[in-house]
């Protein structure tokens, strides 16, 4: 059931609206499923209906939902918003391709120099919306997320675990809707700044694996996490690489990872992002020592880039 707080200064059709997003993104609620009608959904909620209404009618102006008559609001397979932005994108894909075939037609620069240029063009630095905080649970995993925000976008991304006590710099703040609670209870007064993004574990993880093919036979995998609620949540989303019909996950919670890699078993060992973090050099190269990397999902974070105004890198 959906939890809404009447004395958080948010509206409650917002906490509504970002509440069913999340269960959105996070597959908790799938394509095609119906929300339930404004009466029950009052009900259930504590709030009246136009509070729902309004905040289906913005989930429905984000593209994430709509009306379809008797069978009420239904979820969409893809934000119809999105389907725009895409055409967008695509003409201002072909806008740069006139501009650079034009630079290096007219004044024989090439596209490697005409992307250097434009940024020193662009003001000595970087503007508020070109620098972020790449917010996630582990130092190892915000590194990496804020280095493919980097790896592809002309930002200045910095990391910062929530393992720190104190908040993060000024200015806007990336973060996971796994964290999407925490990060606003954290810091609730800096909501305006927060942009969430979904992540999934990285596809090439199987192909390191197995590189000849996913095996035959049952494979046992362990994977190594601290928290057995993080374990069985990373283990689930496991399961979209690693098919339950093929292969079992057992969840091993321990504060010493490198301690799973001592034993004489041949069982492949996956390392969550944290515990990965822990690891020696050495003990990363062990040849049953696999990290679990999170990616971000594209589509979230190219909606992200075009919300915020950047510009895609040149290499």
């Amino acid at each position: 059931m959906l939890k809404i707080d009447p004395d958080s200064p948010i509206p409650l059709y917002h906490q509504i609206a970002e509440a069913i997003r999340y269960a959105i993104a996070t597959g908790q609620i799938r394509s095609g499923d119906s929300l339930p009608g404004l009466h029950q959904a009052a009900a259930e909620w504590g709030v009246n209906l136009h509070t729902v209404r309004h905040a289906y009618s913005e989930l429905a102006r984000q593209g994430f939902v709509t009306t379809r008559g008797p069978r009420g609001t239904i979820v969409l397979a893809t934000p119809a918003s999105l389907d725009l932005q895409r055409r967008n994108w695509n003409g201002l894909t072909d806008y740069l391709n006139r501009i650079a075939d034009e630079a290096e037609r007219l004044y024989g620069i090439s596209t490697k120099e005409l992307g250097h240029l434009l940024t020193s063009m662009k003001g000595r630095g970087l503007s508020n919306s070109d620098s972020v905080t790449v917010v996630e649970c582990s130092e190892t995993q915000a590194k990496d997320l804020a280095a493919q925000i980097a790896a592809s976008w002309n930002v200045n991304a910095q990391a910062w675990s929530l393992d720190r006590l104190e908040e993060p710099a000024p200015g806007l703040i990336i973060a996971t809707y796994f964290h999407y609670k925490e990060i606003r209870q954290r810091w609730p007064q800096r909501f305006a700044e927060m942009h969430f993004a979904a992540i999934q574990p990285d596809p090439a993880i199987r192909r390191k694996l197995f590189p000849k093919g996913i095996p035959r036979r049952n494979t046992t995998l362990f994977l190594c996490e601290r928290d057995d609620s993080m374990a069985s949540n990373i283990a689930t989303e496991l399961t979209l690489l690693f098919p339950v019909e093929r292969f079992s996950i057992a969840c091993r919670i321990t504060q010493s990872p490198a301690s799973l890699l001592r034993s004489r078993s041949k069982i492949p060992v996956l390392f969550s992002p944290r515990m990965w973090g822990q690891l020696a050099p050495a003990q990363r190269r062990n040849p049953r020592a696999y990290e679990v990397r999170y990616v971000f999902v594209p589509d979230d974070l190219q909606m992200i880039a075009k919300r915020l105004g950047w510009t895609p890198r040149i290499e």
